[in-house]
């Protein structure tokens, strides 16, 4: 009677699955929209089924120490913050037509240091 496919997701599953889905796009198997539509799926589950679904035509994860089907995700966040603050600056040089914007492409090495040294 407790079938654990209705079990309500957490607030740590929920982050734990879109760190999932960060490495899924920094291993290029996710689009930028893809990743924005998945995330957004992750955040409106309610239950473990709708969280799974979000996976479902994705190859399963290693499991991590802990034994879960989600990895960590320390790596994949610097790689999708970097990612960001690309398509940023290439939305706002398209935008408001002034190359000065490409100039936030000099955050990338601090973002990256960062990242690396949370590990």
């Amino acid at each position: 009677m407790n079938d654990s496919s209705h079990t309500r997701v957490s607030s740590s599953e929920r982050d734990r699955a879109l760190d999932e889905l960060a490495q899924h796009f920094a291993l290029g198997r996710l689009s930028v929209e893809e990743l924005e539509e998945r995330s957004s799926r992750v955040w409106r589950a309610i239950t473990v089924r709708q969280l799974a679904e979000t996976f479902a035509d994705l190859p399963a994860a290693p499991a991590s120490a802990e034994g879960s089907y989600l990895t960590d995700g320390a790596l994949p966040r610097t790689v999708v913050r970097v990612g960001a603050i690309v398509v940023s600056a290439g939305v706002c040089q398209f935008v408001f037509g002034n190359w000065w914007w490409l100039l936030l492409l000099l955050a990338i090495p601090a973002v990256m240091t960062l990242g690396l040294r949370n590990r």
